[in-house]
């Protein structure tokens, strides 16, 4: 369980697989790994296929993580929202449009 780092051939690209639920406690060791990516890693794929609960930790990865990945020139990319996560991220669109949390919900929902 906790968190996988996959990298593409050449570490242009790298994915994140999340295995635990997303809160307070688990939100560091996520933020750490996703954000000390070497600087090759221009696209990274947020995998939450296996994460059935979050809170507003979530968020608060989703805004670091996101800004490190622009600051490279690169781009956060999302798959495998489960319903909860997805129904947090709706909320935060609809209570704080100006966050741009929609831009998250459009990555697909777990198969």
């Amino acid at each position: 369980m906790g968190t996988r780092l996959t990298l593409s051939p050449g570490g242009y690209a790298a994915t994140l697989t999340v295995d635990d639920d997303i809160d307070d406690r688990a939100r560091p060791a996520i933020e750490s790994a996703a954000t000390g990516l070497p600087l090759s890693v221009r696209r990274l794929t947020l995998d939450l296929a296996r994460v059935d609960f979050v809170d507003s930790a979530l968020l608060h990865l989703l805004l670091s993580v996101d800004g490190s990945v622009t600051r490279r020139g690169g781009l956060l990319r999302i798959v495998g929202l489960r319903p909860q996560p997805r129904r947090l991220l709706t909320l935060a669109a609809d209570l704080c449009p100006e966050g741009q949390w929609e831009v998250y919900l459009r990555s697909p929902s777990p198969n």
